[in-house]
């Protein structure tokens, strides 16, 4: 039987991390395939796998989706608008992922695509007095499953 397919946004996250370029906007404690810091004090990234390319998984090409938030102006202080810092954050990482080439994951390798963004919105779920700044980027990987 073939393996599964690695864990694509562990593997993007990894990468992210290894990246001063990417670290330097945002650390990499706030930076997750699942949580949201609390208390929000300063932009934080979340990555998410929203399908894989082609009709057949076994393309081993899934798209990763980079979110970044940042909360208002008040909270995350400084002169950058949160706008703009999302932006910045968002383009840096598919930059990064879109010219990463045979890059190594638990035993695997992968090559990356942007696919599409940065595409920016703001999240007022919280309350309009707690909006979140969001800038998305999606990019597609080229997995190479691990050899048996």
């Amino acid at each position: 039987m073939t393996p599964p397919i690695p864990f694509a946004p562990g593997a993007v996250r990894q990468f992210l991390l290894s990246k001063p370029e990417f670290t330097d906007l945002v650390p990499g404690t706030s930076v997750s395939t699942r949580n949201v810091p609390d208390p929000i004090a300063g932009p934080f990234v979340t990555l998410a796998a929203p399908g894989n390319v082609g009709i057949d998984p076994m393309l081993r090409k899934p798209i990763v989706q980079i979110n970044a938030w940042a909360p208002k102006i008040e909270i995350l202080g400084g002169t950058t608008d949160p706008e703009e810092l999302t932006w910045n954050i968002a383009a840096m990482a598919g930059q990064l992922v879109g010219r990463a080439r045979t890059v190594s994951f638990r035993g695997s390798a992968w090559s990356g695509r942007w696919v599409d963004g940065p595409i920016t919105m703001v999240d007022t779920v919280r309350g309009a007095g707690l909006p979140l700044f969001r800038a998305v980027v999606r990019v597609e990987l080229k997995m190479r499953a691990p050899r048996q």
